[in-house]
């Protein structure tokens, strides 16, 4: 086995070939390839890109490869691109801001100028649409000098696209994550690829981001049957025990005899037995908890996972700790991670839980405070605080900004100007705690979605929620993506792994998920948890 990764890793390295796609399953070692060809072609940082698309993965890479490469998101290399080169910005000031939300408050500037509902316009640069909508929307953002996250991406593309500015050259570009990108991120890494080596990684059955962000996994299919591209594959999961990697196997039979992943492309995805026979035999069976019933006043669920936690072995937790993963990964959806999540608070547990998702936040007064302190006359500053505020000459002064383009200041009534000024001068940003573990003791645990579970792994995972209604949605019509949700879930696992499903939840009775049946019996091991078992554990 070991002497094949080396093989699979050293065909990739010593190809002279300029574009190279590289089919990689979760867990398969592609940071170690990375740091390889990155050293290989290495001649400064500042001459190689990485290109990934969440912050989990960009930290994760910089911290590994910064000393090789250039390490960003999309976003945020676009971004860059955007502050460093004028010809870029055609109509952004050089100090221009970033807000995630500013769709939204365009969107309703399109309505009280046309008094009808806006076009779709993140979905449009999604696609690469060129119109009169998406000039009304970079006329906005030009007015509020302020940027958001696709019309970065989307300003860069309209401009390299006509060739009037030149792509940057590096002696190397990786992109990670490739089924994760939109048709916007993938026109982009076209027009990279032109005149710069380039290889990307990715894997179409962790195509997680089509209904977030309008990616496809279609456009590494494309990739891998096109003749342009060099095709390599890391064939090993070097992050799963044995069960998990089987288990992988089982689901991927089932969905294709069920004829559920039509142009799928077919892959190894094997076990690495030198790296994970200690695991594997720690750690033989999945572990099916039946909860007899959940609410949060008995909070079963809670209790459960909590009881876990509390017996992670200590040098797991240390080894967690040193290499910056999650002691403890619980994945699934809201409505049992919030009441799982309140039950560890009220155990004492320091838990990383964003309870609102991992969506944009709703637009709040307080945001617009740091535009306005920094500059008193921001348009941004005064648009965010119409939007939050609504104050009854709102429509009056934005109808006025819209149409003639003047300052909002100067529409804004004395009386809330001067109230929202003096608020904004005492306004300091807030001192980010950062809650510590004594290391070694403990654990680091985290919550989250199947998305936000993406670029993550932890010692022990505990899937939630895994029923017929939840995931899949409807057990007679499973879709791609659900079956795509289960797989990252599952392989996020380091140690242990733990599917929980409840009998009732809230007062409803629920059924297991039909993914529990693709996967074969002899690897799960199941247990009931009711009100016996809770009182023994307490």
């Amino acid at each position: 086995m070991e002497e094949e990764l080396k093989a699979a890793i050293k065909k990739i390295v010593i190809s002279d070939h300029p574009k190279k796609v590289i089919l990689a399953g979760p867990g398969a070692g592609k940071t170690t390839l990375f740091k390889e060809l990155l050293e290989k072609n290495n001649d400064g940082a500042r001459s190689q890109l990485v290109l990934t698309f969440i912050n989990n993965l960009k930290d994760e890479l910089d911290e590994k490869l910064g000393h090789l490469a250039q390490v960003f998101t999309f976003h945020g290399y676009c971004v860059k691109l955007l502050h460093e080169n004028p010809n870029l910005r055609e109509g952004l000031s050089e100090k221009f801001k970033i807000f995630p939300n500013l769709p939204t408050l365009i969107k309703r500037d399109w309505e009280i100028l046309h008094t009808k509902e806006a076009p779709k316009f993140v979905g449009n640069m999604r696609n690469t649409l060129e119109n009169a909508e998406s000039d009304f929307y970079l006329s906005r953002s030009n007015y509020y000098d302020t940027v958001s996250f696709d019309d970065s991406i989307f300003r860069v593309h309209s401009v390299y696209s006509t060739g009037k500015v030149k792509v940057p050259r590096y002696k190397l570009v990786l992109v990670d994550e490739y089924q994760d990108f939109n048709r916007l991120e993938v026109s982009l890494i076209d027009l990279l690829s032109l005149d710069n080596s380039i290889a990307v990684a990715g894997d179409d059955d962790q195509a997680l981001y089509s209904q977030l962000k309008g990616a496809s996994y279609e456009f590494i299919r494309h990739l891998w049957r096109a003749d342009e591209f060099e095709n390599c594959e890391l064939p090993f999961c070097l992050r799963c025990p044995e069960v998990i990697v089987n288990s992988f196997a089982d689901v991927i039979e089932v969905a294709k005899q069920k004829k559920l992943l039509p142009g799928r492309i077919d892959k190894p995805y094997k076990y690495f037995e030198p790296y994970r026979r200690k695991d594997s035999t720690a750690h033989p069976k999945i572990k099916v908890l039946e909860i007899s019933a959940q609410q949060l006043k008995t909070n079963y669920l809670g209790r459960t996972v909590a009881h876990i936690i509390k017996k992670i072995p200590k040098e797991y937790i240390t080894e967690s700790i040193k290499d910056k993963f999650p002691t403890a990964l619980v994945i699934g959806p809201k409505q049992y991670l919030s009441q799982i999540a309140k039950h560890l608070q009220d155990e004492g547990f320091i838990i990383d839980y964003r309870a609102g998702g991992e969506e944009t936040t709703k637009i709040t007064h307080s945001m617009a405070l740091p535009y306005l302190k920094e500059n008193p006359n921001s348009n941004i500053g005064w648009r965010i605080a119409l939007e939050a505020d609504n104050p009854n000459f709102s429509r009056s002064a934005l109808e006025k900004a819209v149409k003639h383009q003047k300052p909002l200041f100067d529409e804004i009534e004395a009386s809330y100007r001067d109230a929202l000024l003096s608020e904004a001068e005492k306004w300091e940003k807030p001192v980010e705690i950062v809650a510590t573990q004594h290391e070694s003791e403990q654990p680091t645990i985290k919550l989250t979605s199947y998305e936000g579970a993406k670029g993550l792994s932890a010692q022990f995972v505990f899937i939630v929620g895994l029923h017929n209604g939840d995931l899949p949605r409807d057990p007679n019509n499973i879709k791609e993506l659900e079956i795509f949700r289960f797989l990252v879930a599952l392989t996020r696992t380091r140690k242990q792994c733990y599917f929980l499903w409840a009998n009732r939840f809230a007062g409803k009775p629920m059924r297991p998920s039909e993914f529990l049946r693709w996967i074969d019996k002899n690897r799960l091991s199941g247990i009931r948890v009711d009100k016996d078992v809770i009182k023994r554990l307490n």
